[in-house]
């Protein structure tokens, strides 16, 4: 990933966390957590501890960034939302555990079957408690003692916390600038997925990529005026058009269906 653009981003969230009013000490880790984030490394756990999140406490700071950065809609959108949606909710899964210590309660009650991103932050926060990566649903089941789901419903967890991380990746590198051969190189497998997988909008490699360029380029628009030229994405990006073709076709059977 280009270090100007990383060191660009940490530039933004300083002055956006600086002028909401966190603490030094609070700003530092937030925008560390936050990389660690964006750049879905798996090997690095976060800097956050269960009285980090009570003290950023992310749905306020979102409503702060929404109302005092007036020019700012851009910064808000595309660097914070997502991470400030994932932040609040860890704080939930965080707070009902250090109340109840038991991981039945937490994923029955605040781990929605509905949001990659909750499931994301669940896994997370397990991984983080432990100090270890989650291998399986079986070596889940004996690190939580969950009995609450079953072992199907723990691998379906995992499969979204993993893909969560890994469509993360491709949207983040196609903003970042990067090709269709780049994106190609960005792995499934690096992610803990396997070759395909079900319970996902996207089910293997390829499919992602396909509904990653969608989302990033807008081509569901339902306004022709907006909506991309795919030739015109197609050169952008260095990919074949039945590529855009594929992308085109899989979100117009995605509005059929929904």
């Amino acid at each position: 990933m280009d270090t100007e653009i990383i060191d660009l981003t940490e530039r933004q969230l300083r002055e956006v966390f600086t002028i909401v009013g966190l603490r030094a000490e609070d700003i530092d880790k937030a925008i560390k957590d936050y990389m660690r984030y964006r750049e879905t490394e798996l090997s690095d756990l976060s800097l956050l501890t269960p009285r980090d999140y009570q003290t950023l406490g992310a749905e306020d700071l979102y409503k702060k960034v929404s109302s005092k950065l007036r020019d700012g809609s851009d910064i808000v959108e595309q660097i914070l939302r997502q991470y400030l949606g994932y932040l609040h909710e860890k704080r939930e899964i965080v707070e009902a555990y250090q109340e109840s210590k038991s991981w039945d309660t937490v994923i029955t009650t605040v781990v929605y079957s509905d949001s990659n991103s909750s499931q994301e932050a669940f896994i997370d926060y397990v991984e983080e408690v432990y100090q270890i990566k989650v291998k399986d649903a079986k070596h889940l089941q004996k690190l939580t003692g969950i009995t609450e789901e079953t072992l199907e419903g723990l691998q379906e967890t995992l499969i979204s916390s993993r893909y969560s991380k890994y469509t993360r990746a491709i949207e983040t590198a196609l903003k970042d600038g990067a090709m269709y051969k780049d994106l190609l190189q960005i792995k499934p497998k690096d992610y803990g997925l396997p070759e395909s997988w079900d319970k996902c909008l996207a089910s293997d490699q390829y499919s992602s990529i396909l509904w990653a360029i969608e989302d990033v380029f807008r081509l569901a628009e339902p306004i022709s005026a907006v909506r991309p030229d795919l030739r015109t994405v197609a050169k952008e990006i260095e990919a074949p058009y039945s590529v855009l073709m594929d992308a085109n076709k899989l979100c117009n059977k995605w509005k059929l269906q929904s």
